[in-house]
Order: C-alpha cells, then sequence, then structure tokens
C-alpha cells in the first residue's frame, strides 16, 4: 500500500461535546478498570471470498487503511485538560496519518475460533481497531462508543465493505486514495450535535438558558424520573459489591416466515416494528419480582437524529456522510402499570406497545410546545437536555433506592438496507456477506439489546455483563421476550 496519504491529514483537536462526554464518564461511573470501557462497539462481518483469494488478510488491511484516510476520526484519541478544572472537557484528537504506522497498531489477523469469542476477549484501545478471524471468515470492526453509534457502525460496515472490492479488483498496491468513493471528511472530526443544533440560530452569549428551552429540557428528565425506580432483570444473588467482569453476547434468530407474521401485525395496528418488540421485553421483565418501590418501566429509547439534523441544517444534501459521530439521543419513557396494582390487571401487550411507540414516533421537528404556544424542535433543546441527562445517569442514586437494573433495547432496523448481502469485485467475482451482527462490552447491570432483520429474519441479541448475569438466565430470557412477542402479536409458536 503506497503511503501517499502520511501528509494529507494535519493535526485537529476539538472538546468533546456532551453526548461524546457522556460515554468516558459512564465507564468511570461503573468502576471499571483500566482494561474496561462501557459500551465499545462491535460490528463482526462474516464473510465468503472469490476462490482466488486465499489469504485476504492483506486485502482487508489495505480497505481499513482507505477507511482509516476516509474517516479520520477512527484514529482519533482522547486527552484529558493539563489542568483539573471542573467544566473543562476532554478532548479528541487527531494527527497525521501514516498508513503503515497505524495499520500496524489497530489491524491484526486473531487465531479465536469466532466473533463472539473475540467478544469477550478484548481490552480497549486507543484508536478504532480491525480484526480478521480465518476460521470463521468473520470481520471484525470495534471502537469506543464516543467515536461513532451504532447506525454510524453500520454505515461504516458498508463504507468498508465498499473499499475492499476495490482493493480486491485493483490490487492492494495504489493509493489509498484510489479506493475511496469520497473525499476525507472534512474537519476530520465532524462537529457536535450541539455545533449542528447551533446552525443558523442567534448566538446566545448570555449565560442563562432560554427559560422555554430549559422547561422543555425539564420536563423530559421529570418522563424519566416518574418511573425510577424503574423495573428490571434479576441480577445473580448477590452482585452488590462485584467489579465488572467480562461482556458476553447471546443472539437468537427467527425464521423469515415468522418475522414476516409480526411485522404484518404492525403495519395492521400501525406501530414500528421496535415498538412491539419493547413492549415484549417490558412484559418479559414484569414476569421477575421487583423491588418494592419499583412500579414502572423507565427508560432512555435512542433516537436517529441524521434525518432531523439533515432537514434542520442542510435540507438539499443527503446524510450518508454523517459515519462517525454521535447523531443521536435518548427519549424517556415512562410505562405506568405495568405490573398491575389496586386490582387491576397489568396492561395488556398492544396497550405498552402503544404507549412505546408514541415516543418512538414523536415529530422531533416539532416537538414541545410550550405555554406561550411556541414550538420547539428536538434539536432546539439536545443541548440542555443532554447536560440534565448526563449529569443525572453519572450522579450515585439515593440511599434506599435499588441499584439499575432495567434492560436497554436499541433497533437498527433493516441492517441489510445498508450493508450489502454481497460487493461486486470484478464481472463474475464477489464479496458475500453471508451474515453480519452488532453489540457492546457491557459494565453495568442493565442487559443491552440489539435488534435488526438480515435477508428478511429478524434477530434479538443480547450483551451483558458476566458479574452480573449467568448465560443460562440471559437464555431464558430471550426466550421469554420472544414468547411475548409472539403471543402478543398472536402468531403460534412453531
Amino acid at each position: 500500500m503506497q503511503n501517499d496519504a502520511k501528509s494529507a491529514l494535519v493535526a485537529f483537536s476539538r472538546p468533546l461535546g456532551n453526548m461524546e462526554a457522556f460515554f468516558p464518564l459512564l465507564s468511570e461511573s461503573y468502576g471499571g478498570s483500566v482494561d474496561q470501557e462501557h459500551w465499545i462497539i462491535y460490528l463482526a462481518l462474516k464473510l465468503r471470498f472469490p476462490p482466488s483469494i486465499t489469504d485476504p488478510a492483506s486485502y482487508l488491511k489495505g480497505a481499513w487503511q482507505a477507511l482509516r484516510l476516509q474517516h479520520p476520526a477512527l484514529g482519533a484519541t482522547l486527552s484529558s485538560p493539563s489542568t483539573p478544572n471542573q467544566g473543562v472537557r476532554r478532548r479528541v484528537s487527531v494527527v497525521s496519518y501514516d498508513p503503515e504506522a497505524w495499520a500496524n497498531v489497530s489491524f491484526s489477523c486473531q487465531d479465536e475460533k469466532d466473533a463472539t469469542a473475540l467478544f469477550s476477549n478484548l481490552r480497549p484501545t486507543a484508536t478504532a481497531t480491525c480484526y480478521w478471524l480465518a476460521k470463521s471468515n468473520e470481520v471484525v470492526l470495534r471502537t469506543s462508543h464516543w467515536r461513532i453509534d451504532g447506525v454510524g457502525m453500520v454505515k461504516l460496515g458498508h463504507q468498508f465493505l465498499t473499499c475492499l472490492a476495490d482493493v480486491l479488483r485493483l490490487g492492494p498496491d495504489l493509493a489509498l486514495d484510489v479506493y475511496m468513493k469520497r473525499p476525507p471528511v472534512n474537519p476530520p472530526i465532524g462537529p457536535t450535535i450541539e455545533e449542528l443544533a447551533r446552525i443558523g440560530k442567534p448566538s446566545n452569549t448570555g449565560s442563562e438558558e432560554d427559560p422555554i428551552v430549559a422547561a422543555a429540557a425539564d420536563a423530559l428528565i421529570s418522563e424519566f424520573i416518574r418511573g425510577v425506580p424503574s423495573i428490571g432483570l434479576p441480577t445473580r444473588a448477590d452482585p452488590q459489591d462485584s467489579p465488572p467482569g467480562t461482556s458476553s453476547r447471546i443472539a437468537t434468530t427467527l425464521d423469515a416466515a415468522t418475522t414476516a407474521k409480526i411485522t404484518a401485525t404492525c403495519r395492521k395496528w400501525k406501530l414500528k416494528v421496535t415498538s412491539v418488540i419493547h413492549a415484549a421485553l417490558v412484559r418479559a421483565t414484569a414476569q421477575f419480582p421487583q423491588h418494592s418501590l419499583s412500579k414502572s418501566f423507565a427508560a432512555f429509547v435512542p433516537i436517529d437524529l441524521r434525518r432531523s439534523l439533515t432537514a434542520a441544517v442542510s435540507p438539499e444534501s443527503r446524510n450518508d456522510s454523517r459515519v462517525t459521530g454521535l447523531y443521536f439521543s435518548g427519549l424517556p419513557v415512562c410505562i405506568d402499570g405495568v405490573l398491575g396494582a389496586d386490582g387491576k390487571a397489568p396492561k395488556d401487550f398492544e396497550t405498552i406497545a402503544r404507549e412505546l411507540d408514541a415516543t418512538y414516533s414523536r415529530d422531533l421537528m416539532n416537538f414541545w410546545k410550550s405555554d406561550e404556544s411556541r414550538m420547539v424542535s428536538f434539536l432546539d433543546i439536545s443541548e440542555s437536555f443532554l447536560q440534565r441527562s448526563t449529569a443525572l445517569l453519572t450522579t450515585p442514586l439515593p440511599e434506599g433506592l435499588p441499584p439499575a437494573q432495567t434492560p436497554d433495547l436499541s433497533s437498527l432496523g433493516k441492517m441489510d438496507a445498508v450493508v450489502q448481502t454481497s460487493y461486486a469485485v470484478g464481472d463474475d467475482a464477489e464479496v458475500e456477506v453471508v451474515n453480519c451482527w452488532l453489540g457492546t462490552e457491557v459494565l453495568n447491570r442493565s442487559l443491552q439489546f440489539h435488534v435488526w432483520s438480515w435477508k428478511g429474519e429478524m434477530t434479538l441479541a443480547a450483551c451483558f455483563n458476566d458479574s452480573f448475569y449467568e448465560k443460562l438466565f440471559v437464555v431464558e430470557i430471550l426466550g421469554k421476550v420472544i414468547e411475548e412477542l409472539l403471543a402478543g402479536c398472536g402468531i403460534e409458536k412453531t
């Protein structure tokens, strides 16, 4: 691989945004060691190469180098302020790019049997990394979550495979920019949500918040607090003093026929598929004994902001280039009555799904109406809301409240709508993507669920920390969620 890119990128640095700063704070608040980091994100791609490619390692390395040139943030690192000062943010920085030096520390061939085994055996790294597992024909992209979100990671996988197809077709010895479909991201580290949300708005040089924005942000936080402590899933018998251990993952996949029946029910009810799956998770969680103070289900559900940012900032442009960076937020949801009380039965499946759908379907452009009838978008309040939610989620719980053990759910939708099932290498050759999955390392007491579809089949995966959950219990939970999903949709289990 030619070294033409060595001086293509000058040093660049900026403070972390609110959402970016949130992830390192979470790791610290969960008591992780220096060898652990909460929510490190993985994308695993199982590939089938053309018969002529007997050792794809050099081609994969070349694609990874080209991807780094296109997305400099993959090599970005965090630094702390030179002097401790409350309110001074960590900074994120990139330096000039030497492809070989960077590949030497960020690309490797692993001897693990598959990507799931690798998932439990890695430590945090300063930059994003790429791994090739010859035994399972899987390539794994891995990075700290402050650098990219789930939707961005899937987009990154597509761009990596696009680069790979070009490296396979043209050979691995050309200049890196030959394999790129787009120029490098500029600036090298993209703007934060807050910076994008401020574009085109009057500059506020004062120290006081807009009272309407403050009221909207307070209302959102209050919605979550109303349900605290949330119902949750039971952990191991005595995890109170246990430090976080190894992260693991388990997944189950529904066949295409069953998946089609679930989506048909969602169309009939006019609900998002995510809302229905989340309802099944709530119902499964409510089956377990709960703390005496836990009556409701309260959580933050992740919402992709790319469309809203495009509409608000640059409606004439496509948002496909927003790959690295955090362009999502969490909207609070509180579902009362999931356990039943005062002689009332627990809420039924469809009712819970509709309440969740009201949050998932909120109009982010016309998000909140003040008493003065002023309508504000979610982007208008995002900075204030992120500041409040970060403070809330990184503050120790008041004495007497149980630790948060609420399961989280993140939906990736139709993954093969972004990652293609094959990439053409030549007239009669291709790289086939046999399967793919996304997961995150977990340091806390929450099970992290991800749901997506691939080739018409729905997968529900759970990531968890071994200190707090046993594998057999997580298998049981996955089964209960699927049972609730099928029963709620009126589908007989086959």
